[in-house]
């Protein structure tokens, strides 16, 4: 699980950065855009609020796993979740997640 977890990751920083790379190419930095795209219409809308909801419920589950296992790496999926987005943090959060599960089972 840890290998696919990886991979979902790296493919959840790729696809993501491709299109944002494309955005700033054409516009820059422009915040102000970026916000009025992202509520451009009512699908898009759907999609934001949806993220931002799941954003919400992945740090509920990060800060309970990670109490429940010690795990120490969450400041990084923290980082992650605001530098890249979900598509990292969680698959991230799960390799540290499934290899504090490992290290038990072996014990």
């Amino acid at each position: 699980m840890k290998k696919l977890y990886f991979i979902l990751g790296v493919i959840g920083t790729v696809f993501p950065y491709y299109f944002f790379i494309q955005f700033l190419g054409d516009n820059g930095l422009d915040l102000g855009l970026l916000m009025e795209l992202l509520f451009a219409n009512t699908i898009s809308a759907f999609f934001a609020v949806d993220f931002l909801i799941s954003c919400v419920v992945f740090l509920v589950f990060m800060f309970n796993e990670s109490r429940k296992y010690n795990i120490k790496e969450k400041w990084i999926c923290l980082l992650t979740l605001f530098a890249v987005g979900l598509s990292l943090a969680l698959p991230l959060f799960l390799f540290f997640r499934q290899s504090y599960i490992d290290s038990k089972d072996e014990v």
